[in-house]
């Protein structure tokens, strides 16, 4: 447990399954209270929640979150600030993709990608951003530091959230504003194939002890932090 995280109030998007259940159970075990939004895995969410205080964190949240729902999003931040009144950190992890040719993609693919990994997580940012005193982590991929063949849409998504993140950056310099980027990691979203999600989620946490520098704007790339 590192003193630096101890007490914090953090809010981990997307963190019934994957990266974000493995963010959650890291940061409990640092004593850390915690937010956590699921989507439709609600009893998976129920269990993450059971699991983190096992592991030492004082409170958790658990809420529902449909990120291209602007109801959904409001309602989740008032929850979040009616129980904790703050918030120290803010985790944008919930995000969907979609693998496929981009011309074998449907409208409908498109736009679920675009709605929840770019402009749902701007509008959760934008309405949690008052409550938020120290942090914000997005959750990118390496797509968005190249291109990838069969992921067009995604990586518009994650490309976005990129410049959005550094963007903040600047504009909020009262805040640390870094992108943590995964490989490909071994969770639904990639048939469970890839990079073990808690080595993901201990550089999240590695970031936010300051254990690994990252000024605020700067992109942190995964591969470059774990073994292979």
């Amino acid at each position: 447990m590192s003193a630096a995280l101890t007490g914090k109030t953090v809010v981990v998007t997307g963190a019934s399954i994957g990266i974000g259940r493995e963010i959650a159970l890291q940061l409990a075990a640092e004593g850390c209270r915690l937010a956590l939004s699921y989507r439709e895995h609600r009893a998976e969410a129920d269990e993450v929640a059971a699991r983190c205080r096992e592991a030492g964190a004082p409170d958790v949240l658990v809420a529902p979150l449909e990120l291209a729902d602007d109801a959904s999003a409001e309602a989740f931040v008032e929850a979040v600030g009616d129980r904790f009144g703050v918030v120290d950190v803010l985790v944008n992890n919930a995000g969907v993709v979609v693998w496929g040719r981009f011309r074998e993609q449907t409208y409908a693919d498109i736009e679920r990608q675009i709605a929840v990994n770019l402009t749902g997580t701007v509008k959760l940012t934008w309405a949690m951003l008052p409550l938020v005193r120290e942090a914000v982590v997005f959750i990118g991929s390496t797509a968005a530091l190249h291109g990838t063949a069969t992921l067009a849409p995604y990586c518009a998504s994650k490309w976005g959230l990129r410049g959005f993140a550094k963007a903040l950056a600047k504009e909020h310099r009262d805040l640390r504003v870094v992108s943590v980027h995964p490989t490909v990691t071994a969770t639904r979203m990639n048939d469970f194939r890839g990079m073990a999600p808690e080595k993901v989620a201990g550089v999240v946490v590695k970031v936010l002890r300051g254990e690994i520098e990252a000024a605020s704007g700067d992109d942190v790339d995964v591969r470059q932090h774990v073994p292979e």
